[in-house]
């Protein structure tokens, strides 16, 4: 008998999810290649791995740097049990709770084979059938779940063959499985079902009980004859409840959706299939129905998971692809973040050392939101640096760059960018291309660098990008960012705008790139409230400062 088993992973915010552990062994680390990736630089990278034998399941620490530790014990090798608490050697990193279950279809299976020779077997089905409900929707994979389900069927009805029949996206109706007595699958595509009333039934929404010749088709009702060719048919429309949705003083019925369809059919004992109870068939279609909608709906939930698990590796991906260190310079000092609206987004920061003791700052933003806006921006970012390490001027930088985006990215995509290069002297060269002009912030004035205008990257194979030169002074400030800061939002709908930026940036009471960085921060913070994030937000602060 199989044994499920899995953990239940819980992070330092509090936060739970559950893993299956569905192959062995199954490794556990901080390494992406691993079973279960935990994103501790405190966890090892090959940090411990759970496998199965005949007894069942082993948790094996991998020569670990802290150690793996069960119920508060440090181990090497344990024999894990139910309930197990699993921690991995650092008090507040995450913890793990081992889970497991044995199966409980093949004992419910006896008790319905006992109480079909009972002579009140109603109430005890219909008993059987919410039990088999309760169980099967916390079964963990869609294909068990409908494997018991067409078990239990046939356990109940004595048919020989169980036939389960699923609506695509399309909704044409597909067999899903079949099952024979016993517990053996059917193979291929059989063709000596009954057709007719798997579709009669689909669109009827209603359950059929017929006895029917095998050779014709034909009720053999119409003939008034058996002969050795009949067979009897249940047919079960699967069908997911109206759901009711009040609005107002009316309530709304919508009609049942059809999610499938079970056939089962018997050649040996045709005439007692139907003389089957209607009420177990029909409590058997709605379990059966809220079977797989339950389960269908654990998918979704457990696929979700996983994605939030994908698109986390992908936000530490991105942050990791941001400077780990802002430099420190006889000439400048830099403050630098970067704030995604949703897990990944497509702003990014870069500072690049050039020769000649010279910094390059850029900040880009990629449009739209998520995933694909993140996996363009990393491809500029990629790109970008490549290129402007080569010490070319800012305006070539831009024209071999957007050349190679206009390639490689589809027409819908592209890229507004502000990059300038800083000398010692103070020559600042930098190109806008589509972005929101900088802010100049110099003793008590602040002024918006508005020129030169160039297209956003992506667009025109053939741009030219003009570029400038502004000498800066010492005590000079340049506050670059992206439009998620004048754009943000508040509850009322409200834009921040670049008006109140401005009033931020003069009213800044200390005059270091922190503590303007801050201040502006905290000030689109407090405008925005409880509002959620409307867009990506990006702010880098240069201060040119030569001692």
């Amino acid at each position: 008998m199989a044994i499920a088993a899995h953990l239940v992973v819980r992070d330092t915010s509090g936060g739970s999810r559950e893993v299956e552990l569905n192959h062995f062994p199954f490794t556990i680390g901080r390494q992406s290649e691993n079973d279960l990736v935990l994103l501790d630089n405190r966890v090892s990278r090959n940090h411990a791995r759970i496998v199965q034998d005949s007894q069942g399941f082993l948790i094996e620490d991998s020569e670990s740097r802290h150690g793996t530790y069960v119920n508060g014990e440090r181990v090497t090798t344990c024999r894990l049990k139910g309930g197990d608490q699993i921690s991995l050697g650092v008090a507040d990193a995450y913890s793990l709770a081992f889970i497991m279950q044995e199966p409980e279809l093949p004992a419910l299976l006896e008790k319905l084979e006992e109480v079909a020779e009972s002579p009140a077997p109603q109430l005890q089905h219909l008993s059987l059938l919410l039990q088999m409900a309760h169980m099967l929707v916390q079964a963990p994979a869609l294909d068990e779940v409908l494997t018991a389900l067409v078990d239990a069927a046939l356990s109940l009805t004595g048919a020989e063959r169980g036939l389960l029949f699923l609506r695509d996206d399309k909704g044409k109706l597909l067999l899903r499985l079949g099952r024979a007595q016993g517990g053996a699958y059917l193979p291929g595509q059989p063709e000596d079902y009954s057709e007719a009333i798997v579709h009669r039934v689909a669109k009827s929404g209603k359950e059929e009980l017929i006895i029917e010749e095998g050779k014709t088709g034909r009720a053999a009702q119409e003939t008034r004859t058996y002969q050795s060719g009949i067979r009897g048919i249940v047919a079960v429309p699967l069908q997911k409840l109206p759901v009711l949705d009040a609005g107002g003083e009316t309530i709304p019925a919508t009609a049942p959706e059809l999610l499938g369809v079970l056939y089962l059919d018997s050649r040996s004992r045709a005439t007692s299939l139907t003389g089957l109870d209607r009420q177990v068939l029909q409590t058997l279609a709605v379990e059966g129905a809220t079977v797989i909608e339950n389960a269908r709906l654990l998918r979704l939930t457990r696929e979700q998971e996983r994605m939030q698990h994908e698109l986390a590796l992908a936000r530490d991906i991105q942050q990791s692809l941001l400077p780990r260190q802002l430099p420190t310079s006889d000439f400048f000092e830099v403050e630098a973040s970067s704030v995604p609206t949703r897990t990944v987004g497509g702003d990014y920061y870069d500072l690049i050392n050039l020769p000649g003791g010279r910094y390059g700052f850029g900040v880009a933003d990629v449009s739209g939101k998520g995933l694909p806006a993140a996996m363009m921006a990393a491809m500029l970012q990629g790109a970008f640096a490549a290129v402007a390490a080569g010490d070319l001027p800012v305006s070539d930088v831009f024209h071999r760059v957007n050349t190679f985006l206009c390639d490689r990215t589809p027409p819908e995509m592209f890229a507004t960018m502000f990059y300038a290069v800083l000398s010692p002297s103070g020559a600042f060269d930098y190109v806008s291309a589509g972005h929101n002009p900088p802010f100049l912030l110099r003793r008590d004035e602040v002024i918006e660098l508005r020129e030169p205008s160039n297209p956003p990257m992506g667009f025109f194979p053939t741009a030219a990008y003009q570029s400038s030169t502004l000498q800066l002074s010492p005590g000079d400030f340049v506050v670059i960012f992206s439009d998620g800061l004048p754009e943000a939002l508040d509850l009322s709908g409200e834009f921040f705008g670049e008006t109140r930026l401005k009033d931020l940036l003069d009213e800044c009471p200390t005059r270091t790139a922190t503590c303007i960085s801050d201040h502006v921060l905290e000030g689109v913070r407090k405008f925005v409230g409880s509002a959620p994030a409307s867009d990506d937000l990006t702010l880098v602060v240069v201060r040119y400062n030569p001692t």
